[in-house]
Formats: structure tokens, C-alpha cells, sequence
């Protein structure tokens, strides 16, 4: 697994860069139950940051809990697509599950549409929309005040673009809600009740997105195709917003003194 990083961003927190700090040296102890309670303790505190979420990963792995390892790294690329320490503990974690399964694609829309937006952050995307479609308001408005050659062209071209941006900005503000299977075996079921007919299992670690979530079930649906209805407390949901393994104490009761 590639090593820890320990570059605290600042926040202007001195609690955070204090619970940081205890989680990382109780991580290079090896007490990785006390570096999992830090993390957790900094997430429910409305910490996101891409680090925090990458070590948490590397404590659960150590901890063997590979669906909660395999989260806290999706969160972080979520947050960092270019992580790439993230992306390769990911890819290591994937091949340690049982089954391998790959992470299920986006709409076809996105995929034909948005191939070119998937390493850029959110914020990213926000920030050059709205620069574009200033840029286009500004452009319309000089060729109203004094007409230049190609101010035409160039207004077109950015209303292209701006609208290119802001639909990408659209789908990074409204991604398909994806979960990792958390206990060992996850019945995947026809239906919202026990004694429905039992379609598939997935494992510790299998990536699924969901479409759909009713009394206490979510509809799921593998990378092949195969949907199904799961117990809602089998599966840890990437988020946001983010929160612990179905099985995880109360961080912000049990944290580590």
C-alpha cells in the first residue's frame, strides 16, 4: 500500500490538525481501531477532505474491513479525481475482494457527453462554467456596443462551452449514488422482504450504485446489469453525505480521548 499522507491542509483549526496528527501516529503504532475512531471523529465533524478519507481507507484495509477501506478511497477520489496513491490502494483493495467486480459506469449520456471531465474536481468544473458564461455575456455585450469581426464566432464558442461546463457541473453535483457492500455475504433479493426469492450475493467490497432506497432496502445494480434489493445496514454508502460503516461505533460519542 503506498504511504500515508501527511500534509494536513490548512483549515484554521487547531482541533483538526491536533485529531490529524494523533490518527496518523496511531496509525504508524499499528492501533489502527484508535486511527479509524480520529478519522471518523474529523468526518462527522464535516471534514472533507480527500486525506482524511485516504487514510481512513489505509486504517480500515489494515484493519480488515475491505468495504470500508474501499469507500474512504472512492470518497477520495470523489473529491480528487487526480489522487493517484488513492487510485492505486483502490485498484489494490478491488483485487483483494472475492469476486473482483468493477466499479459500475455512468449513463451512457455522461460517458458519450463528459469523457473529458472525469479527472477535474467539482470545484473545477464550477469555477470555468461561470468564467465561460461571463465571458459570453461580456462578448455579447461589446458586439452590442461595437461590433468586431469574429465576436460572433466567439460568443457561439463560449455559449458551447459554457454550456459544456455547466453540464458537467451539473453531473459532479449530482452523481449516481454508488455503495459497497460491508458485511461478508449480502443477499440481493427480488424484493423489500426476507422471504423474497434470492437473486445474487454480494460480497465484502463489491461496488453497486442505487437507484432506489424504501424502508430500510436499496435497489442496487452491479457493473453486468444485475439489480436487486439489499438491507440498507449491509451496505456503506460512499456519500455524500458521509457517513460511517453501518457496524461502526458513534464517533462523536466514543472518540479517543
Amino acid at each position: 500500500m503506498s504511504g500515508l499522507v501527511c500534509i494536513v491542509l490548512l483549515l484554521g483549526s487547531n482541533v483538526y490538525t491536533d485529531t490529524f496528527e494523533r490518527a496518523v501516529q496511531a496509525y504508524e503504532a499499528d492501533d489502527y481501531g484508535t486511527a479509524i475512531q480520529l478519522y471518523e471523529q474529523l468526518v462527522a465533524e464535516g471534514v472533507e477532505d480527500p486525506a482524511v478519507f485516504y487514510n481512513s481507507g489505509n486504517a480500515y484495509y489494515r484493519n480488515g474491513d475491505i468495504g470500508a477501506a474501499i469507500a474512504n478511497y472512492e470518497r477520495a477520489l470523489q473529491l480528487a479525481p487526480r489522487f493517484e496513491n488513492a487510485r492505486e490502494n483502490l485498484d489494490k483493495a478491488v483485487r483483494d475482494t472475492q469476486q473482483r467486480l468493477s466499479k459500475p459506469l455512468p449513463s451512457v449520456w455522461e460517458q458519450s457527453l463528459l469523457f473529458w471531465h472525469y479527472g477535474m474536481k467539482r470545484s473545477t468544473t464550477y469555477r470555468i462554467a461561470a468564467v465561460l458564461w461571463c465571458l459570453f455575456w461580456g462578448v455579447l455585450a461589446l458586439r452590442q456596443w461595437r461590433p468586431l469581426r469574429y465576436t460572433r464566432r466567439a460568443a457561439l464558442l463560449l455559449a458551447v462551452l459554457g454550456g459544456a461546463f455547466a453540464a458537467s457541473a451539473w453531473a459532479k453535483a449530482h452523481p449516481v449514488t454508488l455503495a459497497v457492500a460491508h458485511a461478508e455475504s449480502v443477499p440481493v433479493r427480488y424484493g423489500t422482504h426476507d422471504d423474497e426469492t434470492l437473486r445474487f450475493e454480494l460480497r465484502a467490497g463489491d461496488r453497486v450504485t442505487v437507484d432506489r432506497r424504501q424502508g430500510g432496502w436499496a435497489r442496487v445494480t452491479t457493473v453486468d446489469g444485475e439489480r436487486g434489493w439489499v438491507h440498507e445496514d449491509a451496505m456503506m454508502f460512499v456519500g455524500p453525505p458521509y457517513l460511517p460503516p453501518p457496524s461502526a461505533v458513534d464517533v462523536g460519542e466514543e472518540a479517543v480521548e
